[in-house]
């Protein structure tokens, strides 16, 4: 008598079953990314994550943006809008490397504004 074969790690057979990344974990996941993107903190970065009825995902994101503080004289090089045209792309871009989906639409809404005081390294 013998035993079905089992596909083992790093056999390269496909084993039954489904994998599934849960709503909440696509969330935090998003908000993670964006808040790298916008150079805010995790709790300040706002997300929200839709199945486009396609099997893409549309994200919603609400931040605040992050300004240069006034006299430091660190003048952005670019215009806000074109910053967040970036910052979506990066999302989209990272979302669907880390989860495996198609990222058909980003939002990106700046509901207040922030100091982007820059971080020491310890």
């Amino acid at each position: 008598m013998s035993t079905p074969a089992v596909a083992g790690p790093g056999s390269g057979g496909r084993v039954p079953g489904s994998d599934r990344i849960g709503s909440a974990a696509l969330v935090h996941t998003a908000q993670a990314v964006a808040a790298e993107a916008l150079r805010v903190s995790f709790q300040e970065a706002r997300a929200r994550v839709a199945d486009d009825g396609r099997g893409g995902l549309a994200v919603e994101i609400t931040a605040p943006l992050a300004v240069p503080a006034l006299g430091s004289h660190a003048v952005p090089d670019e215009p806000v809008t074109t910053s967040a045209h970036r910052a979506r792309g990066t999302i989209a871009e990272r979302l669907r490397t880390i989860t495996g989906r198609q990222v058909e639409r980003v939002t990106v809404t700046f509901s207040t504004s922030v100091v982007d005081t820059p971080r020491r390294v310890r």
